[in-house]
């Protein structure tokens, strides 16, 4: 038998690089890094782009236009004098930047003073630095930025009535508020939204996601349908089997720009929960999971909601039940049971009227009138004071609107 050869080489472990110590951000950041070398540019493409509360724009050189960004990473490697110019571009229409040399000189320290830096860090130092730096502009743009409160209707079953629900809420804001609110149909088979408001999709979330990058507020309010104080934007028929759908990602930076332009957001996610539409619920402020009294719909929503705890941190946004088409004497269930076995302290419920509920989804058609039933009206407004700061007790001289002319004697 040979003898087996035996190697003397050792093998060194490579460099590895550190880690980037992340932390969380209190808020969305537009973000333009200037870059043309490592650690910047590997952090920027690879740390930062995954960050879900940054929306990262990397470039060699200095774009024409600075007004899509918020804050901006400027890595320095060889003169300083060669990026004096760059700075004073950025420092006129950013307020936040941070400088990243290789090395820190006085001619460095003076253009950080002369254009008044939000932080200088070292690319040597930039694995510990950057995500406490990138933290303190967050929180400065919270404090000054406008951010609306998203409000997310979801169908603990399919067909619970959710989108119903969202109707009904999206007109009584309107007339309770003096602000703009926008609806996000959520639903990427066949929105039905727009039917029910009496409203016609002009722009589908598939075209907006396609001009994320040009989609300033005004850009944004254009691409609404939209009457009043209402806003609306929708989906083309199953959207969801284009090959161009919409990606979760797409859709997040979406909500964002929609939140940044108008005073609430309003969210029907009717088929669930699901990946594609997952970042809407993420961004929500306020959660109505939507159920019917069955066994089988407490089942479902059950299992819903085990999973949304994996997901979202449920001390970080109110949570409610909404149990539609609720009949206080024909129930079996208990809305004690309910509460119990779903874990869910806060509920409330939305009386039973068949014929109301019928006539708004059949063949799509706009409720003109049904029997008057004011008990609905107070319900829904109970839970839109529950599910957005900015609602107020209904006043006597609202306009007539979705509600009105569902709840209006025949």
């Amino acid at each position: 038998m040979k003898a087996e050869q035996v190697s003397c080489v050792i093998d060194y472990p490579g460099h590895v690089p550190a880690a980037v110590k992340k932390q969380p951000l209190s808020t969305r950041v537009r973000l333009l890094v200037i870059a043309h070398e490592a650690p910047l540019t590997t952090i920027a493409e690879t740390t930062l782009a995954s960050d879900k509360m940054l929306e990262v724009t990397v470039k060699q050189t200095l774009p024409d236009d600075l007004t899509p960004f918020q804050a901006a990473i400027i890595g320095i490697n060889d003169e300083p004098e060669r990026h004096a110019a760059t700075l004073a571009k950025i420092a006129k229409a950013l307020a936040h930047i941070i400088l990243v040399p290789d090395i820190l000189t006085a001619d460095i320290a003076r253009l950080a003073v002369q254009f008044k830096v939000s932080d200088l860090i070292l690319s040597s130092d930039i694995h510990n630095g950057l995500y406490p730096a990138l933290a303190i502009i967050a929180d400065n743009l919270k404090q000054h930025a406008k951010m609306a409160e998203s409000i997310t209707v979801v169908n603990g079953k399919a067909g619970s009535g959710a989108t119903f629900i969202t109707c009904g809420l999206a007109e009584l804001f309107t007339q309770q508020v003096d602000a703009d609110i926008a609806l996000i149909d959520a639903d990427f088979n066949f929105s039905s939204l727009a039917y029910g408001l009496g409203l016609n999709n002009r722009y589908s979330i598939n075209q907006a996601v396609k001009e994320l990058d040009k989609l300033d507020e005004a850009a944004v309010r254009t691409m609404m349908s939209g009457k009043n104080k209402l806003h609306l934007i929708g989906n083309s028929p199953f959207a969801r089997l284009h090959e161009d759908s919409v990606t979760p990602t797409q859709l997040n930076s979406l909500s964002w720009k929609i939140r940044q332009t108008y005073d609430q957001v309003l969210v029907d996610m009717s088929k669930g929960l699901e990946s594609q539409t997952l970042p809407l619920l993420l961004q929500s402020s306020c959660i109505l999971i939507v159920m019917q009294m069955s066994v089988a719909c407490l089942r479902e929503t059950k299992a819903m909601l085990k999973e949304m705890r994996t997901l979202i941190d449920f001390h970080q946004c109110k949570v409610a039940i909404v149990v539609n088409r609720y009949h206080k004497d024909k129930e079996e269930i208990k809305l004690s049971d309910i509460k119990t076995v779903l874990e869910v302290d806060t509920l409330f419920t939305i009386s039973n009227n068949f014929a109301l509920a019928n006539q708004r989804t059949e063949l799509g058609k706009p409720l003109a009138s049904v029997a008057n039933h004011k008990v609905m009206a107070s319900e829904l407004a109970h839970i839109l004071r529950f599910a957005s700061s900015l609602a107020k007790p209904p006043a006597s001289s609202a306009k007539a609107g979705f509600l009105h002319r569902l709840l209006r004697r025949g």
